[in-house]
């Protein structure tokens, strides 16, 4: 019978070539869509076979699921900082925020491409693919509903319906994701828009607005603006 060190050392190599499969699974997605992938165009980027495809993933469907399954886990790794250790006050809670949407904004600047491809493909791949960005959502909000909570249970956040502002604070991130990703928020930089998207969170329209850094001014007439 195979020793538990032998098995151990297949698992890892089953693991190692499943890894490598998403990972060129990933690239071909990025060059040709969900769509215009076939399932030998992965197999011959990651250099393997069409069996040894198979061994790993069913289908094409299968693979680019479990390639937004690894990506879409990355995302909530720059939130953990935060939930390990709450703010114990406003302005930890502040400073807490941006860092972990700044670690989040760098993280998806990184993978601009994956991410991209991600959101536009998954709609039409199927209902998992669908579920998993509805479940990003949804998971993105339990985050901050969990943190509002938290601070109107400590007494430094203004009680209010949890439920709804987290899918509003969520609702807004994505669009201004999207306008990012599209070069309507030209003129300004990542820590810009995220900087000025917390201080008016928290700040709000009378709570000292002057104190967010602006960007210059932009032609609102040539295209370039903010949108």
């Amino acid at each position: 019978m195979p020793s538990e060190l032998r098995k151990e050392r297949d698992r890892a190599r089953t693991e190692r070539r499943r890894q490598a499969l998403l990972e060129a699974a990933a690239r071909v997605f990025i060059r040709q869509g969900f769509h215009r992938t076939l399932v030998s165009d992965i197999a011959r980027e990651a250099q393997v076979g069409q069996g040894t495809f198979y061994r790993h993933f069913p289908d094409k469907t299968a693979v680019f699921v479990a390639v937004m399954d690894r990506f879409l886990q990355s995302l909530f790794e720059g939130f953990t900082e935060m939930t390990e250790r709450p703010p114990s006050n406003l302005d930890e809670y502040r400073q807490a925020s941006a860092q972990a949407l700044m670690r989040l904004a760098t993280h998806l600047e990184r993978n601009r491409e994956l991410a991209v491809t991600l959101l536009r493909e998954a709609p039409s791949v199927g209902s998992d693919a669908a579920d998993r960005l509805e479940n990003l959502y949804q998971g993105l909000a339990d985050l901050a509903r969990t943190f509002l909570d938290h601070a109107i249970a400590e007494g430094f956040a203004t009680p209010c319906d949890t439920r709804l502002v987290s899918q509003a604070i969520v609702a807004l991130g994505t669009a201004m994701a999207h306008r990012w990703w599209a070069g309507r928020l030209q003129g300004f930089s990542v820590e810009q828009v995220i900087t000025g998207l917390v201080d008016f969170a928290f700040l709000g329209i009378s709570g000292g607005l002057s104190r967010v850094p602006q960007a210059p001014p932009q032609e609102s007439d040539s295209g370039q603006g903010p949108g």
